[in-house]
């Protein structure tokens, strides 16, 4: 048996009997925007809001976000996702039905992770859409978006 393999095992069987934390590795840096206040959703259906961006520098970034959809009417499908802005890519999207119609919530928070690889300074972008005209769901407060 190699000393690394039996070494790596033992670690692993102390650090479940004795819950043993590795240390953390520093981030060098992080980048974050953040709402402060509701955005109602444009009422023409896949019109995009913007809540937030931020820029990144070349490099390699896992780029995080989060928003919470609330829609107290008919059930909508809200979008929201993580675009470049400088070419117009989405980089990572979700979705959640919303309403008081059976098989939606009230409120549902649409969160996504991606990994970007930049060659050059990029806008990220957090965006949110829905796909009905006539339905006003808004974003609560606090969509955020950060990089790493």
């Amino acid at each position: 048996m190699k000393p690394l393999a039996l070494g790596s095992s033992l670690l692993a069987i102390v650090g479940s009997v004795v819950s043993l934390t590795l240390p953390a590795t520093a981030i060098n840096a992080a980048y974050f925007a953040k709402t402060t206040q509701n955005l109602y959703l444009p009422t023409t259906a896949f019109q995009e809001l913007r809540l937030g961006e931020i820029l990144l520098p070349r490099g390699k970034w896992i780029v995080n976000y989060s928003a919470t959809a609330v829609n107290t009417g008919f059930n909508a499908t809200v979008r929201c996702y993580v675009r470049a802005k400088e070419t117009g890519e989405i980089l990572s999207i979700h979705a959640a039905i919303v309403g008081v119609q059976l098989g939606a919530s009230v409120a549902s928070t649409i969160s996504g992770v991606t990994l970007v690889n930049l060659n050059e300074p990029t806008r990220m972008v957090l965006t949110c859409s829905h796909d009905d005209t006539d339905r006003t769901p808004y974003i609560d407060s606090g969509a955020e978006i950060a990089a790493y």
